[in-house]
């Protein structure tokens, strides 16, 4: 499935961001994948940027080597491929615009890519979370795509759906409550299904 990029609506107050993490969770039950589709129908809308995209393929951050080049040998199942797709059909995930990377072959020469506003609030969350990069590591871009990630859920008002409890705490000590776990996100749809 082709995700169509888009802006949210800040005045919805049911926009979710889905990290890699949140997706990971997400697949592994068809029961959750139902309950978060439901959701649809209550005026949930879930986003994601291009960075999930490249993750979920097998070339996360994690994966590139001092010069910028993927080291994977992880290569997706054609079901995980297709349980990804369901989720983006099912709960028509939108993309936005994420920011420019320094990363090499990633920035996309469409339009779709922003500059940082590094004195902006999301400016300093994304250069927290890119702080924990040790670059003459191993992964040098390790926390990278996490900060995109989570710049590009504050900038568009986004809640950052997330099982990665550092990322959270980071989101969290800016804005209470902008990141939480997918198991909390599955709990917020079922007692509004029961408000309903």
């Amino acid at each position: 499935m082709t995700k169509q990029y888009s802006v949210p609506n800040r005045e919805n107050d049911k926009n979710y961001m889905l990290d890699t993490t949140a997706y990971n969770h997400i697949i592994m039950s068809v029961e959750k994948i139902n309950i978060i589709k439901k959701s649809v129908s209550y005026g949930f809308h879930y986003y994601s940027t291009a960075i999930q995209d490249i993750e979920l393929s097998g070339k996360g951050a994690k994966t590139y080597n001092s010069e910028c080049i993927s080291t994977t040998v992880f290569i997706p199942t054609p079901d995980f491929k297709q349980k990804i797709d369901v989720v983006n059909k099912e709960l028509n995930v939108q993309l936005v615009p994420e920011i420019a990377s320094c990363m090499r072959d990633h920035s996309r020469l469409d339009g779709t890519i922003r500059f940082l506003a590094s004195d902006d609030i999301e400016g300093q969350i994304y250069k927290e979370i890119v702080s924990k990069n040790k670059i003459n590591g191993k992964r040098p871009f390790e926390y990278s795509y996490d900060a995109m990630i989570a710049e590009a859920a504050v900038h568009y008002g986004c809640i950052l759906i997330s099982d990665d409890k550092p990322l959270r705490d980071v989101v969290n000590s800016y804005f209470s409550d902008r990141a939480i776990t997918t198991d909390k996100l599955l709990e917020i749809i079922n007692k509004y299904k029961a408000d309903v």
